[in-house]
């Protein structure tokens, strides 16, 4: 064959590469994000053995051994927060007293790696009919709640993502279908459309009415990170383990994952020292290895 015939046959198919088809078919770009959702039970010395001074080093050991990105923290006292920034030092967070707006009370913190992302938005808002209002609370809930949240750039690429955690009452049915409506309704007025990722204590299983809203949003599309998993769950079938060893059967935390994020694992994290007879918490972290598209 000459080498006028051989380039004709060629050209074509050098000059398609370059055609929309082919730039289709290039496998896109990920960034992995390793996300956990953390009751740590707040600093009660009642607990005895498993009060937190007996429990912090373990609860700072998992952001290392699991290369955390982002930790939604649930029940999360001042002094909590400094423990955990002590042992942490690659780690930033953000978040607020549910109290005041400050320090008083619980808070529910996200902690993320300060050196590859850097949060651009951020807020707390209250579970209630006045959101803005520290310290409020409606409805039945027996205490007021709150929800945490930043915008994240992430730092090499630029790329943005929204993170939002909370904490759902422990007592109010009807705060806790309130709270997620509100919550649809605030990530959608805060998140520009980015990513989503929403960490939080729910007390509510995945059947029940508040989680059913929070993935029933036909815009949002939140999905629960265990139904999309590649990988098959692992850590047994509940999250709430009451500092006992019979194996926990309720499942009331959650990674819940919008589109553009792909999940390939889905852990509970069993922690359980059991030379001192210790537990992590009275939950186990929810940890979920995901892949957000860049």
């Amino acid at each position: 064959m000459n080498v006028t015939r051989l380039l004709g046959l060629l050209l074509p198919l050098l000059l398609g590469l370059g055609h929309p088809h082919f730039a289709q078919e290039r496998p896109q770009a990920k960034l992995p994000l390793n996300v956990i959702s953390f009751n740590i039970r707040y600093n009660n010395p009642a607990d005895g053995a498993n009060a937190w001074p007996n429990r912090k080093a373990m609860a700072a050991k998992i952001f290392t051994d699991y290369g955390v990105d982002f930790a939604g923290l649930q029940e999360v006292l001042s002094d909590q927060i400094h423990d955990l920034q002590d042992q942490l030092p690659a780690y930033a967070w953000l978040g607020a007293g549910r109290e005041d707006g400050k320090e008083g009370g619980e808070f529910s913190p996200i902690f993320y790696k300060k050196d590859q992302f850097n949060p651009i938005r951020q807020g707390t808002f209250w579970l209630s009919e006045t959101p803005d209002e520290p310290g409020s609370k409606s409805w039945d809930a027996a205490l007021p709640r709150i929800a945490t949240y930043a915008i994240f750039e992430e730092k090499r690429t630029g790329r943005q993502l929204f993170v939002i955690n909370t904490h759902f009452d422990h007592r109010g049915e009807q705060a806790r279908q309130r709270s997620a409506q509100l919550l649809i309704s605030q990530i959608r007025k805060l998140s520009g459309n980015l990513p989503v990722i929403l960490t939080g204590d729910f007390n509510s299983p995945e059947n029940a009415p508040a989680l059913k809203t929070l993935t029933g949003d036909d815009e949002l599309k939140l999905t629960n990170t265990e139904q999309l998993s590649e990988a098959p769950h692992f850590g047994g079938a509940g999250t709430f383990n009451n500092f006992k060893p019979v194996p926990a059967t309720r499942t009331i935390d959650f990674v819940l994952v919008g589109p553009g994020l792909d999940v390939k694992r889905h852990d509970f994290l069993t922690v359980y020292d059991a030379k001192r007879d210790v537990y992590i918490s009275d939950h186990w972290p929810v940890l979920s290895r995901l892949q957000l598209t860049l």
